[in-house]
């Protein structure tokens, strides 16, 4: 399957800003963490589509280097994946931006420790 290209530059340009202003809007008693945690932004998840072709519709995740519970004693990595948020987008009639957004939050909220159910009770 080929993965469909887009202007790479031009979507990380955009989603950076995105990211930074989702940043400043966070409540001041979760900004500062928040700001810490790295945020990556990629094509496409590395098995997307050869290893896993699932992994072609992941538009985000965060990946722990803890024991694997969360929460803010637990480092990690913020990753959204440009290309399948693009692909999404177009095919679903979204807005870019707003998907970003949302993606980063909803990765973010696992960072906080929050599971599935928890991070969508909290609109994330």
């Amino acid at each position: 399957m080929k993965l469909p290209q887009y202007d790479w530059p031009e979507l990380e340009r955009v989603a950076n800003d995105v990211i930074e202003a989702c940043l400043k809007d966070l409540p001041e008693e979760i900004r500062g963490e928040a700001e810490k945690v790295p945020c990556l932004c990629r094509r496409y998840h590395p098995n997307a589509p050869h290893i896993d072709p699932e992994a072609m519709y992941m538009l985000g995740e965060y990946v722990a280097y803890g024991d694997g519970t969360g929460g803010v004693d637990e480092s990690g990595t913020i990753a959204i994946y440009l290309g399948a948020i693009a692909w999404y987008c177009e095919d679903e009639g979204l807005d870019f931006e707003d998907e970003i957004h949302k993606t980063f939050l909803h990765e973010l909220g696992h960072h906080f420790g929050w599971d599935e159910e928890e991070v969508e009770k909290r609109g994330l």
